[in-house]
This record gives structure tokens, sequence and C-alpha cells, in this order.
């Protein structure tokens, strides 16, 4: 990866675009930032790792190994042949995991062309099965060239490509109240009747659908989703677990702390330990 256009936050695991955009790439909507070919990603805690965020979207190809993605509570498995596909300012995490090896091509964008797409549903991330043929390389290779021609090449060639990403990639009923849910107040509780409401559905059938859709009831859902936001808070900010409980809506810490340790196996404050060096104390509260 090019440091001179991206840099990674050790304070709030925030991937940042640092350099401008070249003007021929503003006028047409695209810029290819940089790309790698034949990354390796060793196996990691998976469970563990805090969730990371890019300040630009980012296109992996996994051409060998195995991994997988998390955004909020959904998991996915990542077998070779999988694109994983991800927006800018979506908290997730992908790698390999249990011993295996994460070995990828990937290519770093942005512009007016994606920002667009997204906001039109055709973008969101995810993973998506591309095949073995490891289709980014050209890509990556002509976006390194100092050939104009070869640049906007590059481009096109992205643009296609996103284009067929954005048939296969457009969210159901139920992944479009779950983007809901993310992107509500960290402190809203939802109900499910105001979820079945949203739905236009019974509760019945909305737990049926979460069942079905991410293995979990939607109250379960949503506090894992709350719990594993509120671990990384604990990661990036100085406040108290007091402090935090309040910000994710719980009123009782006792009753927050309980809740965390259940899921994650330790408390908030021992959680806090396991990643002192994430924590800064001039660091803004959010």
């Amino acid at each position: 990866m090019d440091d001179k256009k991206i840099e990674i936050s050790q304070v709030s695991h925030i991937h940042r675009l640092i350099a401008r955009m070249p003007e021929a790439a503003r006028e047409y909507g695209l810029w290819v930032i940089n790309g790698s070919i034949g990354d390796v990603n060793r196996r990691s805690s998976f469970d563990f790792s805090p969730d990371r965020q890019f300040e630009f979207y980012s296109l992996s190809h996994m051409f060998s190994g195995k991994g997988k993605m998390r955004l909020g509570n959904r998991v996915w498995e990542i077998e070779a042949g999988d694109a994983v596909l991800v927006c800018p300012g979506d908290w997730h995490f992908y790698g390999g995991y249990d011993g295996n090896f994460y070995c990828e091509d990937a290519i770093r964008f942005c512009g007016r062309i994606p920002d667009f797409m997204r906001r039109n549903g055709m973008l969101r991330t995810s993973v998506l099965h591309i095949g073995a043929v490891r289709r980014l390389m050209p890509l990556i290779e002509c976006s390194r060239s100092p050939d104009p021609d070869a640049w906007l090449k590059a481009a096109l060639g992205l643009q296609e490509l996103l284009l067929e990403f954005s048939k296969r990639n457009r969210p159901s009923p139920i992944e479009s109240l779950l983007n809901t849910i993310h992107d509500a107040p960290p402190e809203h509780w939802w109900s499910v009747e105001e979820l079945a409401e949203l739905r236009g559905i019974s509760c019945d059938r909305l737990r049926r659908e979460f069942l079905r859709h991410t293995g979990m009831l939607p109250k379960t859902y949503l506090e894992n989703f709350k719990l594993r936001r509120a671990a990384e808070y604990l990661t990036s900010f100085p406040g108290s677990v007091t402090d935090t409980a309040l910000h994710f809506g719980y009123v009782d810490r006792y009753h927050f702390s309980r809740r965390f340790k259940h899921l994650f196996g330790v408390s908030p404050d021992q959680y806090r330990k396991l990643f002192p060096q994430q924590l800064n104390d001039d660091t803004p509260r959010r």
C-alpha cells in the first residue's frame, strides 16, 4: 500500500485517505487511489480483533486461503474466489482465521461515481463471489502506469466491475432494515413492534425473518450490535465504563458489564486492558 496516500490511525483503527484527488479523476468521477497484488493476511484472532473503518472504497479479491468478514453482527465465511467490497465509514473486519491465510489482490478507490451508486443502493459493504480469475490484477497494473490512457482504462474497467456487482448487490427488505438499525443513534433501543412497523409485517413474521437472515432474534441482534460498537468505543475513547454504558443506552453499568462479559467472555475493564495501545486521552468523545 502506498503510504503517501493512505495512513492507518493507531488510535481508532481508521484507514484515512490523505492525498488529494487528481483533477482529471475529479472530472471523471472515479479515482483508483492505489492497489496491492498478492498481499497475504496472516491468521488472526478474528473474534477479538477490533473493527476498522475506511475513508475510501476497498475491493479485495481473495484468490487463495480462507477468511471471514464481519459487519455489525453478520459474519460471512470467505472462500477462494470471493470478493469483499467495503464502503467508506462502515465499521468492519475481515481477514484470515483459525490458522488460515488470506491471500488477496485489493484496489482502493473513491469518487462521485461510486458515491452515486452507493446512495442509490447499487453498492454496499458485502461479500460476492467473482470466481478464480484474478480480475483486479490488470486494473491495478494499469492504474500504476503514468500513461493517461492506462489510467482511464483502469477506471473504466473498475466501473464496469462495480456495475456488475450492483446487479447482484441490491439489499433485501430485511437487509435494508438492518441498515436502518446500524444508522440509528447508538443510545436508541428498537422495539420489536417498531421494527415490524417499519418493515410492514407482523412481529411474529419479523422474528422469523431475523432468525432466517441473521440466526438471531431481533432483541439479541440489536444487543450484540450495540455491544460490538461498545467494545470499539472502549478501546478508542478514554471515558469510563459508565460513560460507555450510557452512550449505548444502558442505564445500569452493572447490567451492561454482565451483558458485555456474556458476549466477549471478559468484563469491559478486562477487554480494555487487552488493547491499551489504542487509547488516547486527547481523543474527543463522539
